[in-house]
C-alpha cells in the first residue's frame, strides 16, 4: 500500500508541474513519514521485438527535509522539469521507481558487512557529492572492491562515507501495478556473494 500511495503521489506531482498547476504537498499516509527520497523516470524503448527502460532523469535527497509528501513531491516537480523535452505524453509512457532512504551512518568502507542489494552510499570529497543507489550498483555491476573504485573514479579520495538503507518501489508499466524491488533476491548478487564466500 505505502509504495502505490508514493509513486501515486509522486505522479500526480509530476503531472500538476508539467501541467502548470499546484502540486500534492500533503498526503494521509505519506504527510506523517520522514525519510530521503529519490525519485527515478524511466522511459519505455520498443526496438528489434524487445522492449527496455531507458533513464531519463533521477533526483532525490538523502536526508528528509520536511515530510515524505512534501518532499517527494518537491523532488518529482524539479525533475519533471529537468528532464529535457519531457511532456506529459512522455510521463504517460514512463515507469516510475522511488527509492526510500532512511538510516543515514558513516561508513568507514568495510564491504564485509555491507547489504548488497538493500544498501546505498552516499560521499563527500571535497564540494563533490555522489550517491550510489543499490540499483545503480547491480545495473553497473559495481560489487565488492568494484564499488569503491568507481567512488574514487567519481569524486577522488573521499573525506566521508556514510550508508543507508533502502527500500525500492517501481511500477511494472506506466501506470500499473506497483511493486517492492527485492535487488538483495539478484542473480548478480547471488553470483558475487558465491565467489565471496
Amino acid at each position: 500500500m505505502l509504495g502505490h500511495d508514493l509513486v501515486s503521489h509522486v505522479r500526480s506531482a509530476m503531472l500538476n508541474k508539467l501541467r502548470g498547476l499546484p502540486v500534492p504537498e500533503s498526503h494521509p499516509v505519506l504527510s506523517q513519514l520522514r525519510a530521503g527520497v529519490f525519485v527515478t523516470v524511466e522511459s519505455i524503448v520498443r526496438s528489434g521485438g524487445y522492449e527496455r527502460r531507458e533513464v531519463r532523469g533521477s533526483l532525490g535527497i538523502v536526508e528528509p527535509f520536511k515530510d515524505l509528501a512534501f518532499d517527494s513531491a518537491k523532488v518529482a516537480a524539479k525533475l519533471a522539469l529537468s528532464i529535457p523535452r519531457f511532456t506529459e505524453f512522455d510521463l504517460r509512457r514512463s515507469v516510475i521507481e522511488v527509492t526510500l532512504v532512511e538510516g543515514l551512518r558513516e561508513w568507514g568502507g568495510d564491504l564485509g558487512s555491507f547489504e548488497w542489494g538493500r544498501e546505498g552510499v552516499y560521499v563527500i570529497a571535497g564540494n563533490k557529492k555522489l550517491v550510489v543507489l543499490p540499483q545503480t550498483m547491480i545495473e553497473r555491476r559495481l560489487l565488492g572492491p568494484a564499488l569503491l573504485r568507481y567512488i574514487e573514479s567519481m569524486v577522488g579520495a573521499p573525506e566521508r562515507m556514510y550508508k543507508f538503507a533502502t527500500r525500492i518501489f517501481y511500477e511494472l508499466r506506466p501506470e500499473g501495478e506497483v511493486i517492492e524491488r527485492e535487488l538483495w533476491k539478484s542473480r548478480v548478487i547471488r553470483q558475487y556473494l558465491e565467489v565471496v564466500r
